[in-house]
C-alpha cells in the first residue's frame, strides 16, 4: 500500500476521543448482608469514583455496580450532565451473560434516552459488565458535553 503526502501536510487529524475508561472495580461484602460497589473511572489522566451500597444479591451487585459507574461518570463531568439510572438487567444469553442499562440524561435543554450493554463469559464478571454497560450508555453524551 502507498500512502501519497508530503511532511507538513494540512489535512486535519482526527481529534482524540475523551471518553471515560473503567479503571477499576472493588466489591467488599459485609457481615450484614449488604456490599459496597467502588468505581474508578479514567479520562485524561484523571480519576473519578463512584460508591454504591446494596443488598449483596445477583442483582444487588448488579444495580450497584451500574449506580456506582453512573456517580463515577457525574463527577468525571462536573455537573455538565445530569445522568438517571432508569433500569438494570443481567440475563443468560448465548452460554453468557449479558448485562443491559437503560439511562435518561439531560445536558442543558438536550435530553437522551441511553441504551447500553456489556457482557460477561461468567457470572462473576457481570459486576464488570454492569460498568461497562453504563459507559456504552453514556460515553457519546459525556464526550459531547462534559469531557471537552
Amino acid at each position: 500500500m502507498t500512502v501519497n503526502g508530503t511532511e507538513g501536510d494540512s489535512a486535519p487529524r482526527p481529534r482524540r476521543r475523551q471518553r471515560l475508561r473503567l479503571e477499576s472495580l472493588a466489591h467488599q461484602g459485609a457481615p450484614d448482608g449488604n456490599c459496597l460497589i467502588s468505581v474508578v473511572l479514567e479520562s485524561r489522566g484523571r480519576l473519578a469514583r463512584g460508591d454504591a451500597r446494596a443488598l449483596d444479591t445477583h442483582h444487588g451487585r448488579v444495580r450497584a455496580s451500574a449506580e456506582a459507574a453512573l456517580a463515577a461518570a457525574l463527577l468525571a463531568g462536573e455537573g455538565r450532565v445530569q445522568l438517571e439510572l432508569i433500569g438494570v438487567k443481567a440475563f443468560r444469553a448465548f452460554d453468557g451473560w449479558v448485562v443491559v442499562v437503560r439511562v435518561v440524561a439531560r445536558a442543558g435543554e438536550q435530553g437522551f434516552r441511553l441504551l447500553g450493554a456489556s457482557s460477561s463469559e461468567d457470572e462473576a464478571g457481570v459486576e464488570r459488565a454492569s460498568a461497562q454497560a453504563v459507559l456504552d450508555a453514556t460515553n457519546r453524551v459525556l464526550e459531547r458535553y462534559a469531557l471537552t
